[in-house]
């Protein structure tokens, strides 16, 4: 849509296709409209662009980018050339600020900038709401044209669709986080004592997957796979999951089928893209480095790396917790016995990378977890 205008000129086109490329790879709005407002600069060959948003609960307009600010300009949305423009939405072009009564000297003065002429457009999302401002200032050459104009109205109006698309986004991962954390609280209410347990094994594995240098993708999947690790254990009946003492080989293998369940519940939710392993990685996490483990058996290198990750850091909690069953072990006694399982339940690099957690942050000396 925006390039079908015939009167864009060439490095206008060019830099327009630069930011549609930029828009469909990054998420990030900060980002995008930091670049918005780049490309506007040096299309433009201006001093500087700065992005104002409007704040409702304050009726400001604030400077989401400014380019050649490092602090925050903030001020009434009815003031200046800014207000003027956002009040009335319709683009002015001031080719000198000095004949212009609305011009607010204020920030000049604040920021030690002196501002000559300018362009000011606003911006206004699809739904017809102006939402900000999107001002140039200080041709370098020359002054202003109505194509100067014309190019900071259709970048302005990209801009707008841009923060609608990510505020989008971002509300929909919201409400998706939001749904993952109550299915959560939701397992978690079934017993009091084990309360905690799958938040505790979400920050440990994420510990051990920093320490790793694993992808942001993949440890934002071992995120929510931690998170909902348990989540199969809805239909393991409270006389097992509550109970004091030790369980029976049929109560076990009814317990072990809660993994089987995790995988089935958790292959019903749309996972989308980088989340798409989140079923796969909460259905390994008692899978074992030799093969032992449940439910398929698998050996190391068939054990997804989400799984060995969380494996390690289901074990470190449980046994540093309180059960029905027993007392907490200590730090010390808990990786250490973690430590002597690499190679055979657990994978040596997750295990590493916990034992480098605790000791970077002086919970514990070398000589009390020794490797060897």
């Amino acid at each position: 849509m925006l390039l079908k205008n015939g009167n864009i000129e060439a490095i206008q086109m060019k830099s327009l296709l630069r930011i549609n490329r930029a828009i469909s790879r990054v998420r990030d709005l900060y980002s995008l409209v930091t670049l918005l407002a780049s490309e506007t600069s040096k299309v433009l060959d201006v001093e500087r662009s700065t992005v104002f948003l409007y704040s409702r609960k304050t009726d400001e307009l604030w400077s989401y980018v400014a380019e050649g600010e490092s602090e925050e300009i903030r001020f009434s949305a009815s003031q200046g050339i800014a207000g003027s423009v956002f009040r009335n939405e319709k683009t002015l072009i001031l080719r000198d600020v000095s004949e212009n009564e609305r011009f607010n000297r204020t920030i000049d003065r604040t920021t030690g900038f002196i501002t000559r002429n300018m362009i000011t457009a606003p911006i206004i999302n699809p739904s017809g709401v102006c939402i900000g401002v999107f001002q140039v200032i200080n041709k370098k050459k020359g002054n202003f044209t109505d194509k100067d104009a014309e190019f900071l109205e259709i970048v302005s109006s990209e801009t707008a669709v841009t923060i609608e698309n990510v505020r989008l986004l971002e509300s929909r991962k919201r409400m998706f986080e939001s749904l993952i954390k109550a299915l959560t609280v939701s397992i978690e209410a079934r017993d009091p004592l084990t309360a905690g347990h799958s938040f505790d094994v979400t920050f440990l594995a994420g510990k051990i997957a920093e320490y790793m240098n694993i992808d942001a993708d993949t440890r934002e999947a071992i995120y929510y796979a931690a998170l909902l690790h348990d989540y199969g254990k809805i239909a393991v009946p409270d006389s097992i999951l509550k109970k004091p003492g030790n369980i029976s080989e049929d109560e076990m293998s009814i317990l072990k089928k809660h993994v089987q369940h995790t995988k089935i519940i958790l292959s019903s939710i749309e996972f989308e893209g980088k989340l798409e392993q989140v079923p796969l990685f909460a259905a390994h996490h008692h899978e074992r480095i030799d093969g032992k483990g449940y439910p398929d058996g698998l050996i190391g290198p068939e054990i997804s790396i989400g799984g060995k990750i969380i494996a390690v850091a289901d074990v470190f909690e449980a046994l540093t917790a309180k059960r029905h069953y027993r007392d907490p072990y200590s730090l010390k006694k808990t990786l250490n016995l973690i430590i002597s399982g690499i190679g055979t339940q657990f994978d040596k690099d997750a295990v590493l990378a916990l034992r480098n957690y605790f000791l970077d942050i002086g919970k514990l000396k070398p000589e009390e977890v020794p490797l060897d």
